[in-house]
């Protein structure tokens, strides 16, 4: 386990972290966007007594995030975003994720512990192969595998032959990819 403490919580103890986390978001959410506010129903952290009351909160639907492009749904100022990534936009405005060191950072952590629980240590070698640019799928996996300390390949989509090369040359353990892609190489 990467993170003991944390992953290591009885049920009780991660519904309760869980309620907080909720409530602070509901919170942030109140103080930051009268727009989003909006859309959850003016509910406030007070009202959420339990995480059966998660039922009661509305789903986001594309059409109501396209509606606040680009920024219309963020909670923190402009200049605290470092990067955005976004969806292809084939069926419509592109969908946007801005983000701050601190969502990076919880990112990093996140997908650090999904390796953790697969096996993964820092002594793996990590071959990347989803693409690193305006969607996000490299960076994730970059992150985590950084914050486990693993080294990284990160050659991100296509070239299939020098991926292969790659893999053997530098002992791949781990690959990262889309579903199809290990069995297309």
């Amino acid at each position: 386990m990467l993170q003991p403490d944390l992953e290591g919580m009885t049920r009780g103890e991660l519904e309760l972290l869980q309620l907080e986390r909720l409530r602070r978001t509901i919170q942030r959410i109140a103080e930051n966007n009268p727009r989003y506010h909006k859309y959850i129903g003016k509910v406030h952290p007070q009202d959420i007594k339990s995480l059966e009351d998660l039922k009661h909160l509305p789903f986001l639907t594309k059409d109501q995030l396209r509606e606040g492009y680009p920024y219309g749904f963020t909670c923190a100022p402009r200049e605290r975003f470092l990067r955005f990534h976004m969806s292809s936009g084939t069926t419509g405005t592109p969908i946007i994720n801005f983000y701050t060191r601190n969502d990076i950072n919880q990112w990093a952590e996140v997908m650090a512990r999904c390796y953790s629980a697969a096996g993964v240590t820092h002594r793996d070698v990590i071959q990347i192969t989803p693409s690193f640019g305006l969607f996000n799928g490299g960076f994730g996996f970059h992150y985590g595998a950084e914050k486990l300390g693993a080294m990284i390949i990160p050659i991100g989509a296509g070239r299939s032959m020098l991926q292969l090369q790659l893999m053997k040359e530098l002992e791949a353990t781990v690959l990262c990819a889309i579903a199809s892609y290990p069995l297309r190489l």
